[in-house]
């Protein structure tokens, strides 16, 4: 069973109460706070010891800095393969429409209530949840067919490919040829798209990164090292979807 309690000064608490719970156990992040325990412990939970809130708020602060300079702000540019996504107030919309999306050309306009507050821990991760839509569109609608290109090119087969939205790895394949590709590979210029397919492809024969699968992606890109650096320094342009 779960609940939203208000919870001075820390704000909203997610409280979750289960039966094979034996202990009390915090989760701590720079938007929330969840408690999980067990219905039998639930009326000794509170009042939180003051050390137990002062270590819940300095562990926030901690996060909220961490994070502060990925934070999204009505002037952000968001730069795709294809696009920009830039951000304009818009009076036309209201509290309850707050968002309105076009793309036009090069760019995908993202229209929003003027009096809608950027700088709200709660409202980063909306802007964050419609990137995330605005991407996975836009990945589903290109990476399925620019994949099938590189597996003609190359002389690649694969069964199937989805398009997920996994932040810790730009894509995966089974053992069966099940291709899975991140939606967060639209941030990447469209060389290193290629490289991920193809490195993804080239598990269709080899399943691990040995001797093999690296002479078959250095037969295919001459620069492997260098698209390699390029992969794992691009990781960072995906920091403002953890928060």
């Amino acid at each position: 069973m779960k609940s939203i309690i208000e919870y001075p000064p820390i704000g909203k608490v997610e409280l979750s109460t289960r039966r094979n719970v034996r202990r009390t156990t915090f989760s701590v992040s720079a938007q929330c706070v969840k408690i999980t325990t067990s219905h039998f412990f639930i009326n000794t939970l509170f009042p939180l010891s003051k050390e137990r809130i002062d270590w819940i708020l300095k562990t926030q602060e901690k996060l909220r800095e961490k994070y502060t300079p990925f934070m999204l702000l009505p002037t952000s540019e968001i730069e795709t393969c294809f696009f920009k996504i830039r951000f304009y107030p818009d009076s036309r919309l209201s509290r309850k429409n707050t968002f309105a999306i076009k793309k036009e050309g090069i760019e995908m306009k993202i229209s929003y209530f003027p009096e809608f507050v950027f700088e709200d821990v709660e409202n980063q991760q909306i802007i964050v949840r419609l990137l995330k839509q605005v991407l996975r569109k836009e990945a589903e609608r290109f990476l399925p067919i620019r994949i099938k290109e590189c597996a003609n090119k190359y002389g690649f087969k694969f069964e199937s490919v989805r398009i997920n939205g996994a932040l810790t790895r730009w894509g995966s394949c089974s053992s069966q040829k099940h291709i899975n590709l991140s939606c967060y590979l639209m941030l990447l210029p469209l060389d290193l798209i290629d490289f991920v397919l193809v490195h993804e492809l080239c598990h269709t024969e080899q399943m691990n990164h040995g001797v093999d699968f690296k002479h078959r992606m250095k037969e295919i890109f001459i620069d492997y090292d260098l698209l390699n650096k390029r992969l794992k320094a691009a990781a960072q342009k995906t920091s403002i979807f953890k928060m």
